[in-house]
């Protein structure tokens, strides 16, 4: 993702005023934040997205009016470029499946520490996704318990194709696979494209646990 003036415009949506407040005051830290807007229930979030259209959301799950499922479940459909994390108090692993599985980017605890929230922004937008132990602890427990037979099909993948999965389920930012494999990051872009629409993923989670099933990466490597 190119962001304008290297700047990462920001939306932050929690219903306590007090939390959106503390923050933004701590995004005013982060060399790289710009912007910050906030939204105090899902449906605002959404209306922010469609007029603001921010880079990241940073976004809670128990909201009023729509909550943060309903919201990320719109901002994902309609609004594809902004990255999602959920910042929660609810980190249990039904949780973390049920957002991973609806494609959102990113999922931390509120007990999160500052250098980890700072790294996962910087992460969704430079990798797309930001994984932390929460996060692949569940995908590996999700691969154990329901094995193979759910599995998407494998289909045939061309041989730079499965590099540009190898290296983004390795969460290498999208400028250095484009230096590393010789190609621009229009094309680095267009290969995550074709390989999403090959094995019907709708995000990188879903690349990584095609990558991880069919054996093109191992969870040493995620």
């Amino acid at each position: 993702m190119t962001i304008a003036n290297n700047k990462i415009k920001m939306v932050v949506a929690d219903d306590h005023a007090l939390v959106r407040t503390g923050i933004i005051r701590l995004f005013s830290t982060f060399q790289r934040v710009g912007e910050i807007r906030e939204a105090g229930n899902g449906k605002e979030l959404v209306d922010i997205c469609r007029l603001f259209h921010p880079d990241v959301a940073l976004v809670d799950i128990e909201m009023p009016v729509m909550d943060g499922f309903g919201a990320s479940e719109i901002i994902l459909e309609r609004f594809p470029d902004v990255k999602i994390i959920i910042l929660t108090m609810h980190a249990g692993e039904d949780y973390i499946e049920r957002f991973l599985a609806l494609g959102v980017h990113g999922f931390l605890s509120k007990n999160t520490s500052q250098e980890e929230l700072e790294r996962a922004i910087y992460a969704v937008v430079d990798k797309d996704f930001y994984h932390n132990e929460a996060t692949s602890s569940t995908i590996r427990k999700l691969m154990a318990n329901r094995g193979r037979e759910v599995a998407p099909k494998r289909v045939s993948l061309t041989a730079r194709e499965i590099e540009v999965l190898s290296l983004i389920c390795q969460e290498v930012p999208y400028h250095v696979i484009s230096d590393r494999l010789f190609i621009s990051e229009k094309t680095v872009h267009n290969h995550r494209t074709r390989i999403m629409r090959k094995i019907g993923a709708k995000s990188t989670v879903g690349l990584v646990r095609y990558a991880y099933i069919h054996g093109y990466v191992t969870w040493s490597e995620t």
